[in-house]
């Protein structure tokens, strides 16, 4: 059985069994095993014998073909949907080959509104429930679920991944409702919203009828302190983080201060701030996508340069985020920054958008007048030319604009304004001043200095900052400077000792902490996979902390080798920074899966191993690790392992890793310099 069945079992044991106050009965294991990841439920099969092709499989709940979508996977690669067919009657998949013998079956669906699935929060067993998607206005939801429940303590409210802090909602269990509060802003259009209580609030099932049927107390379970020679659980006790307290949006503690100079500052307020808080700043561009991530040290705020960045001229929007090691995150309002490379030419956005003019804007007496026809356009107006009179009327919702070449009276719904500058003709063109254009037609507009461009917005811009709105697909990734600068990034240094065909494996640390640092490697492994003799194949183990539980984030996951250069980068473009525990990490769990991967490679065999955090080693952490160091260090020797490390350059991290590196004629890289602010 793979191990991320043998995972998943493990999980929902401790789901179904651990809760102490929890009844026998209230909450039934299906037969196949289910988990949530990101907004889809994935349900494990059986394995494949290379003969069977019919599967039948136990959502947990009432699926169709109209309230969800049922994709098939096949050792975690998505199979065409011409290849099988469902029958949503009988849940059953029909695929047209069946699976290899071992082959890894599972089935993933969208989840939909009054969908209930159980998860681990911070340790502890929880339902979470889809309440109705926002609609901007709405802030009373109904709680439609399958349980009788009698407290509202313990309860959680996400939406679109951002965790809403207790003050700004409330739970009535007697009428299953969740409010937001006036505080703050009522869900938007089509956002996610998910409600999580504590399975030992559950007293019963709700029948079909609506009648509560009653759980009574189990006399099944031993009990936990036993005398009489019963068995005692000796595994180790699941450590709970503390509670997440950051809030979101307004109430961010830190703010992005751009200056005239083109630099900017990330201010943090350290106070509310966690030893296991990781802070970031991030830009994501007109379109939404993440183009930039950047750690930042809330207790030493420094200046940063705009051009430093790297950003093509456009529009983009920063903000901040803090996250904790169990993936909880927080998030400041997105600001918008316009990008112009293109000095002294004045640049336009509009809605976030650069526009392009056959007639560049011009300034004239301190006003900037841009084509006609264009901006009316761009804005959503309706324009009418009268040539005779040089008379242009512009309409849009009910608002009409008469503006005439060479006149600086125009008129507003037939009010007449007096302009700074009168409309006029330009190299052939007819060009407006668009301050006033914009603001007539309802238009926000300011100047900004910095970049010399004019920014109007007609609407509040809604950005999302949540962890799966990163997870963009791969084709809409916006691709950044990957080539190695004059400063060879870490693995082009690497590939430089790599003299033969190599098997390779990057063992990652993905823990919340590692986004920054997953990033640069990223953007610089396409060159890397370039740089390395030809035969060499690539492979990925990304890992976190075996010691928590929680369903969203897997401990140990691998990405099959392969020799082609845009899967392994599309499989890397798959990992979210996310998760974790304490400081210490599954190292030497993933080291160990790394070095079995290899056992029968022929080529040559190495190990890059990118981390910024401890191992957890069974010497010193008893009960929280499999492997002594010295045990892995053993293990690469005997397979003959190169193992070479983005790390740590001091502390205990440095001073573990040191040995498996020069235990193994590898190379230390100070993981300080995996930064892609260097790449540019």
């Amino acid at each position: 059985m793979k191990c991320r069945k043998m995972i998943c079992l493990f999980i929902i044991s401790i789901l179904f069994f651990g809760g102490l106050d929890l009844c026998a009965g209230v909450v039934n294991a299906n037969d196949s095993h289910e988990f949530k990841e990101g907004d889809s439920l994935v349900n494990l099969l059986k394995d494949g014998d290379g003969k069977e092709r019919i599967y039948k499989f136990t959502p947990g709940n009432k699926i169709t073909a109209t309230n969800t979508k049922l994709r098939l996977f096949i050792n975690a690669s998505e199979i065409d949907s011409s290849e099988y067919t469902v029958d949503y009657e009988s849940y059953a998949i029909t695929m047209r080959k069946a699976p290899d013998r071992g082959a890894e079956v599972s089935i993933k669906y969208l989840i939909s509104p009054t969908f209930e699935w159980e998860e681990g929060k911070s340790g502890v067993a929880q339902i979470g429930n889809a309440l109705s998607n926002g609609d901007g206005s709405t802030r009373v939801f109904k709680l439609t679920t399958n349980y009788s429940i009698n407290s509202s303590k313990n309860v959680s409210l996400y939406i679109d991944g951002i965790k809403i802090s207790a003050s700004e909602f409330t739970f009535n269990y007697e009428n299953n409702t969740v409010t937001i509060l006036e505080k703050r802003r009522a869900p938007s259009a089509k956002s996610k919203i998910y409600f999580y209580f504590p399975k030992s609030a559950i007293i019963g099932t709700q029948s079909s009828s609506g009648e509560t049927t009653a759980n009574h107390p189990s006399t099944n379970n031993p009990p936990a302190n036993s005398s009489s020679g019963g068995v005692v659980d000796s595994s180790p006790i699941k450590a709970v983080e503390p509670q997440f307290q950051v809030p979101s949006g307004a109430s961010f503690p830190g703010n992005i201060t751009i200056k005239s100079d083109g630099t900017f500052t990330a201010n943090m307020n350290v106070t509310t701030m966690q030893p296991t808080y990781t802070s970031y700043l991030m830009v994501r561009n007109a379109n939404g996508k993440v183009v930039r991530r950047i750690e930042i040290n809330a207790n030493n705020p420094s200046p940063f340069s705009l051009s430093k960045l790297g950003l093509p001229s456009g529009g983009y929007y920063f903000y901040l985020k803090t996250v904790n090691q169990s993936g909880s995150l927080a998030a400041s309002i997105p600001q918008f920054v316009p990008i112009n490379n293109e000095h002294p030419n004045i640049q336009v956005f509009i809605g976030g958008q650069k526009q392009a003019y056959e007639q560049p804007p011009v300034n004239l007496s301190g006003s900037v007048l841009v084509p006609l026809r264009a901006i009316f356009e761009s804005l959503g107006a309706k324009v009418e030319w009268e040539s005779s009179s040089q008379t242009v009327t512009a309409t849009r919702e009910g608002r009409t604009i008469l503006l005439t070449i060479g006149s600086n009276i125009a008129y507003v719904n037939g009010a007449p304004i007096t302009l700074n500058v009168a409309p006029q003709l330009i190299n052939g063109n007819t060009m407006v001043p668009v301050r006033f254009v914009s603001e007539a037609l309802g238009g926000i507009v300011k100047w900004d200095e910095t970049s010399k461009s004019v920014v109007v917005f007609q609407n509040q811009p809604s950005i999302p900052t949540s962890a799966e709105s990163e997870q963009a697909p791969i084709e809409e990734v916006v691709q950044v400077q990957s080539e190695p600068s004059s400063s060879s990034p870490i693995l082009g240094k690497i590939s430089k000792g790599i003299t033969d065909s190599s098997d390779i494996v990057f063992v990652i640390d993905v823990t919340a902490s590692m986004g920054g640092v997953i990033d640069y490697v990223k953007e610089t492994v396409k060159s890397f996979a370039d740089s390395v003799p030809s035969g060499s194949n690539f492979a990925i183990v990304a890992y976190r902390d075996i010691n928590y539980v929680d369903l969203d984030n897997r401990d140990l996951e691998f990405f099959q080798f392969t020799n082609d250069k845009d899967l392994l980068k599309a499989n890397l473009d798959t990992l979210v920074a996310s998760g974790g525990g304490d400081l210490d990490e599954s190292g030497l769990e993933a080291i160990h899966m790394a070095v079995n991967k290899l056992s029968e490679s022929t080529n040559s065999k190495r190990i890059i191993f990118i981390t910024d955090a401890p191992v957890h080693d069974k010497g010193t952490s008893q009960g929280m690790a499999g492997f002594f160091l010295e045990q892995i260090i053993t293990e690469l020797q005997t397979n003959n392992v190169i193992f070479d490390a983005i790390a740590p350059n001091s502390g205990l991290g440095y001073e573990q890793i040191i040995q498996l590196v020069e235990g193994n004629k590898g190379s230390l890289y100070d993981i300080n310099d995996a930064t892609t602010m260097l790449l540019n």
